[in-house]
Parts: structure tokens; sequence; C-alpha cells
């Protein structure tokens, strides 16, 4: 079982945690996350899940940064700031739950990426 993110702290450019914030990563939701940004790559764990998930390629996804078709931070009143990262196959929702440091490490985290991706 996939306990924390699969790559070395030399190799991030941020990294996020959201123990008690809601997740979507490739259609499952879950309570808690963690993000890992690297130069060529996003890679998200989704912590606890409802559902039982026998497949752990479920609960952890790497998204090469070539493969982002879309990224957005939206203010939704009932989940607070959020990022929304889309590819052709999977897309990834993190929400802050209305944390304010998640918020402010969400927004950092965005800013980033979207550096990263010009």
């Amino acid at each position: 079982m996939v306990e924390g993110l699969l790559i070395g702290d030399d190799l991030l450019k941020a990294k996020v945690k959201g123990e008690r914030a809601g997740a979507e990563v490739a259609g499952m939701r879950y309570v808690g996350y963690e993000v890992g940004v690297t130069e060529r790559s996003v890679h998200v764990l989704g912590k606890h899940c409802r559902a039982d998930i026998a497949d752990e390629d479920y609960r952890y996804i790497v998204v090469p940064m070539d493969a982002i078709t879309g990224l957005k931070m939206v203010d939704h009143t009932d989940h607070g700031q959020t990022i929304e990262l889309q590819t052709a196959d999977e897309d990834v929702t993190l929400q802050s739950e209305k944390q304010s440091t998640l918020s402010k490490n969400l927004e950092r985290l965005f800013v980033l990426v979207c550096r990263l991706l010009a």
C-alpha cells in the first residue's frame, strides 16, 4: 500500500498535504491528499476513500506536465479554494475545505505549476 509520495524530496519543487481536505483523483473521492510537484510532473496521492479499492493505481497518479490540458483555481463557497487539473485521460481536483493555510499553499502550488507550464 502506498503511504506517501513516491518521489525523493531532492526532486520536489513543492509539496502540499491536505490531511482533512477533499480530493478527487481519477474519478474517486478521497479525504486527505498529498501533492508533489517536480520539474516535469505532478504526483497526487489520495489518502482515505469510502470505496474498497483493491487496485492502488486509483490512489496514486503521476501527471506529466506536457499532459496537462487545463489548470484552474476556483473559490467555491462550500469547499474554499479548489485547484482543478485536467488531462486528456484524468482529472484531479484538490480542495482546501476553507482551511486558510491550505488555501495559501494551494495558491502557491497553482502559481508554481503555471510557471512550469509556461
